[in-house]
């Protein structure tokens, strides 16, 4: 008996290996490229996008002000910067606030959470993410609540039409805002009524 079940147990561990093996041979050169250029443009636009901020918090704002239109374009999707720099202040200070409760709070660390190869969200990944059972509203709204982003007092927060002015813009997909939620400890520290986890990522 014992014998059977051992070669049982083999036969199917070479099943795997062979289904493995198999899958992988499927996968040519072309989409092993396609993924590989995908995940190294997402990555490097971050990183880019973190060296701009960084200067622009080590030069006190000088830096953005002087090149203002590349800021506007990644904060309100356009090159237009007129209408937007008198939220340029505003961002700095928010940059120099996170990083400092960063260092304060550790329940900030979440933050950067988000893998640097990841793929730009416009909304959290539904195969995470579900509505909680006590939203009674449509999906695609959140029904004027802002509680995400008045529990940081975030810059980009029209109060008076309660609207993100940032909306849809490089940050927006590239960060937090475009996937939230993606872990529970965000839910919790929000309070968001909206959504539920059904289980987390595994990265």
């Amino acid at each position: 008996m014992k014998k059977t079940i051992t070669n049982k147990s083999r036969t199917f561990g070479n099943k795997a290996i062979a289904t493995t093996i198999e899958h992988f041979q499927n996968i040519n050169f072309e989409q092993i490229i396609s993924w590989c250029t995908h995940e190294l443009k997402w990555a490097m636009a971050r990183i880019l996008f973190l060296i701009y901020g960084g200067v622009a918090m080590l030069t006190f704002g000088l830096t953005a002000y002087l090149t203002a239109p590349i800021g506007s374009k990644l904060f309100f999707n356009t090159w237009d910067c007129k209408p937007y720099l008198k939220y340029y202040h505003r961002i700095i200070f928010q940059a120099y606030r996170v990083l400092w409760m960063m260092c304060k709070d550790s329940t900030y660390k979440f933050l950067f959470a988000i893998p640097f190869t990841s793929e730009p969200r416009r909304g959290p990944d539904r195969n995470y993410i579900a509505l909680s059972g006590n939203w009674v509203h449509e999906e695609n709204t959140c029904y004027g609540c802002v509680k995400c982003c008045d529990k940081i007092s975030c810059p980009l927060l029209d109060k008076e039409k309660g609207i993100c002015v940032g909306y849809d813009s490089f940050y927006w997909n590239y960060f937090l805002c475009g996937r939230y939620p993606f872990t529970q400890q965000q839910i919790d520290y929000y309070g968001c009524e909206k959504w539920k986890i059904k289980y987390q990522p595994l990265n």
